[in-house]
């Protein structure tokens, strides 16, 4: 079982070396940085790492210790993905126990990891929150009865979410568009796991005509959202072309991205893609980033071209059990977040994916988590917690009773700090 509590040697064994000469390790943080050159030396977070060097004959697949904007540096990280417990042997020497599990776990749901995201991973720590969220688990081989192929009713026939393919229409003034089911990473919780990677599932020009032809025909949507898969695994040329034509669209008045590519490739995030997202303002770009851990100083200085650019950007999270269910984990994220620049959106309650069951936490423990954070966070960095309905019936917030009727106009209600005071509506009317 991965990232099982004990100690570390229980999931990597005795050996933590990998194929790669030298791992370093800094304040808890396995950062190998490897150049084309072959050797690099750099400072990450304050912290200086020592040389890397690469004993492989291959070309190295490791990523620069700064802002990049050599647009082969994200096709490179991509290209060279981890896909298989081979190639994760690479970077995790892995007890035979454990290559067995993943390999069966992978059956199941495909891996894909690139090398920039393997480096954040901390084989020194058992609960290592990167591993959990990308390396394949025994655990997704046991399903709930209640857990579901399409659980947020993408498909759902009886309600006729989506008019045509590749679209899905649950809101009146907003379309969720979905060109691409290929993905940077696949994300262990991933909501979307009977789609992603699936080439099968990319939509075909004659869809995306067929969808654009929906949109155009339909003028109370105001909003297009590009989804999918990962709309930032598009070549620039790609994604331009369709935003292009949505933009072209008179009743559309916004456009937004949902990817984590920037977030597990942030070497997508060149200074040509910003130029192009600029031009197709307004226009939001949502991330998924569910861990402190994942704000890299490479990162953020790639996401700075979006937000120099005018591009918006949001973030929403995942509670995930033994990831970030702790208040002070999504205390430290939020501050993260709004240092960056980045305005915490929502908190999303785990969707019921099949096989994801180990990563559920129960709402009232998510209730109390969202609890701690109130008056300890600017309002604007908490996020709203929220659950999208099994079945394709829409996200409703999920809320603290902080208030509850005494008496006709009359209010008991909780305090940031957990006192109680009453309250007396001078504006009630009595029927």
């Amino acid at each position: 079982m991965l990232c099982r509590g004990g100690a570390v040697g229980g999931w990597f064994g005795d050996d933590k070396r990998s194929k790669v000469s030298t791992i370093f390790i800094a304040q808890h943080a396995t950062i190998p940085y490897i150049s084309r050159s072959s050797t690099i030396a750099t400072n990450v977070e304050g912290r200086t790492m020592k040389i890397l060097r690469i004993e492989k004959d291959k070309h190295p697949i490791g990523h620069p210790a700064s802002a990049s904007d050599d647009q082969d540096d994200w096709r490179l990280q991509d290209r060279n993905a981890v896909r298989d417990v081979a190639g994760l042997l690479e970077y995790l020497p892995l007890t035979a126990d454990t290559r067995k599990e993943i390999q069966s776990a992978r059956q199941r749901f495909r891996m894909k990891v690139t090398p920039y995201y393997l480096s954040l991973m901390d084989l020194e720590d058992p609960q290592c929150p990167i591993i959990k969220m990308a390396i394949p688990d025994i655990r997704e081989l046991t399903v709930h009865p209640d857990e579901l192929d399409d659980p947020t009713g993408d498909e759902n026939p009886d309600l006729g979410n989506q008019p045509v393919s590749r679209l899905v229409h649950r809101y009146p003034d907003r379309v969720l568009l979905l060109p691409t089911a290929r993905c940077g990473t696949y994300c262990r919780h991933c909501f979307r796991r009977r789609l992603a990677g699936r080439s099968d599932q990319n939509a075909s020009p004659f869809e995306l005509s067929a969808a654009l032809e929906y949109i155009r025909n339909h003028n109370g949507i105001k909003e297009v959202i590009l989804s999918g898969g990962d709309p930032l695994t598009m070549s620039d040329d790609a994604l331009f072309s369709l935003l292009e034509k949505i933009r072209k669209i008179p009743h559309v008045r916004l456009l937004r991205i949902h990817t984590r590519m920037p977030v597990v490739n942030p070497f997508r995030i060149t200074k040509a893609l910003a130029r192009g997202l600029a031009r197709m303002r307004p226009l939001r770009m949502v991330l998924q980033i569910n861990h402190p851990r994942e704000i890299t100083a490479v990162a953020r200085q790639h996401w700075a071209r979006l937000t120099e650019s005018g591009i918006m950007l949001l973030n929403q999270s995942v509670l995930l059990k033994g990831v970030n269910d702790h208040a002070d984990t999504l205390r430290d994220l939020g501050w993260r977040l709004i240092e960056t620049g980045i305005r915490p959106y929502y908190l999303h309650h785990l969707d019921l994916a099949r096989g994801t069951g180990h990563f559920r936490v129960d709402i009232q423990r998510g209730l109390r988590i969202l609890r701690e954070l109130q008056g300890t966070l600017p309002g604007d960095a908490i996020p709203r917690y929220v659950l999208d309905t099994p079945g394709g019936y829409g996200k409703v917030p999920l809320q603290h009773p902080y208030l509850a009727e005494t008496n006709p106009g009359e209010y008991r209600i909780e305090t940031p700090e957990g006192s109680h005071i009453v309250y007396k509506d001078i504006g009630f009317q009595s029927p």
